[in-house]
C-alpha cells in the first residue's frame, strides 16, 4: 500500500468511527409492526425509554418479523421485533428471543356481519378459499371479501394464522393484501362482506368511529380477551419477542430490561398481556 492510500484509509477509518460508535450507543430496531406501532410508537414505551436512559433510537422500523430477523443477522438492527416464535433455523443462527408480552391474531369483521362466531375449520375454508359467501358460515348471502397483509412479505401474524389455524395450507388466491396490518381494520369497517385477522392490540390505532364499525368474533367458542390470551384458551395467540444477536448486551440489553420492568410492562398492557400476568 502507498503513503497517499495508508493516509486515505486511515482518514477513511477516522471519519466512520464517529458514526460506528454512535450507531453502537443506540438502539436500532427493526420487525414487528405490532410491536414497533402499538407499543414503541402509539402506547410511548420508545419516549419514556429515551427519556428515563438518555439513550436514543437510531431507528425504528416496521417492515415484519421476517425482515426484522432478517436486518438483524446483517447487523443492521441491534434490536428485531418478532411477533412469533423464533424458527430453528434463527435461533441455530444465534438469534435470541426475549418475550416482552403476548398477543391475539383477532378475526375481525364488520359490526353488521350477523356472523359471531367462526371455527378454526370454517377460517380455514376461507382463508384458503374453499369457502366464499357468508351463507356457507351462517351469514347473509354475499361473497366473503377476504384481506391479509402482503402476503410475501414475511408476516408473523400471516405465518401464525397459516400455521395454527390453516394447517400451513395456502391461502387463496385474489385477496385483498394490504400492507399496514391496522388498515385492514379500516377496510373491515368500509366494507359490510370484509373479514381481516390482523393483531387484536391495532385496534386502538384505528379512529374510534372506525373502531364502532368491526367486531372480533370467538374463534372455537373461544372470544379473543386479554383474559383467553392470559389463560391461554384463545385458540390464536402468540408471544411478542424482543430478538438480539446472543444475549442481550449493551444499548439492546438496556432497553429490553427496560420493557420488563413493571413500567414498561404497563405500555405493554395498554394493549396486549404482560409477560407477569400469562
Amino acid at each position: 500500500m502507498t503513503t497517499r492510500n495508508l493516509s486515505a484509509a486511515v482518514l477513511a477509518a477516522l471519519l466512520l468511527a464517529p458514526a460506528a460508535a454512535k450507531a453502537a450507543d443506540e438502539v436500532r430496531y427493526c420487525g414487528s409492526s405490532t410491536i414497533g406501532q402499538s407499543i414503541l410508537q402509539m402506547a410511548g414505551a420508545r419516549r419514556a425509554f429515551e427519556a428515563k436512559s438518555g439513550i436514543k433510537f437510531g431507528a425504528l422500523d416496521v417492515p415484519g418479523s421476517g425482515k426484522g430477523i432478517e436486518a438483524l443477522l446483517a447487523d443492521k438492527a441491534n434490536v428485531a421485533g418478532a411477533s412469533r416464535p423464533l424458527k430453528a433455523d434463527e435461533k441455530a443462527k444465534g438469534v435470541v428471543a426475549t418475550v416482552i408480552g403476548y398477543d391475539a391474531v383477532a378475526v375481525f369483521v364488520n359490526v353488521d356481519n350477523p356472523v359471531e362466531k367462526l371455527t378454526k375449520a370454517q377460517l380455514k375454508g376461507i382463508f384458503t378459499g374453499a369457502i366464499k359467501n357468508w351463507k356457507e358460515v351462517g351469514g347473509k348471502d354475499a361473497p366473503i371479501a377476504v384481506n391479509t397483509e402482503i402476503l410475501t412479505a414475511k408476516r408473523a401474524t400471516v405465518e401464525m394464522f397459516n400455521e395454527l389455524v390453516m394447517d400451513k395450507a395456502p391461502y387463496g388466491t385474489g385477496f385483498k393484501e394490504i400492507d399496514l396490518p391496522k388498515d385492514q381494520i379500516v377496510d373491515v369497517a368500509k366494507n359490510p362482506n370484509a373479514i381481516g385477522t390482523p393483531s387484536l392490540g391495532l385496534l386502538s390505532a384505528v379512529a374510534k368511529d372506525l373502531r364502532a364499525k368491526v367486531k372480533a368474533v370467538a374463534v372455537d367458542g373461544v372470544a379473543p380477551t386479554h383474559d383467553a390470551v392470559r389463560a391461554g384458551t384463545y385458540p390464536i395467540s402468540r408471544p411478542l419477542n424482543l430478538a438480539t444477536m446472543g444475549a442481550p448486551s449493551g444499548t439492546a440489553k438496556a432497553f429490553i430490561d427496560f420493557m420488563l420492568t413493571p413500567e414498561g410492562q404497563a405500555f405493554v398492557e395498554k394493549d396486549f398481556v404482560g409477560v407477569a400476568k400469562r
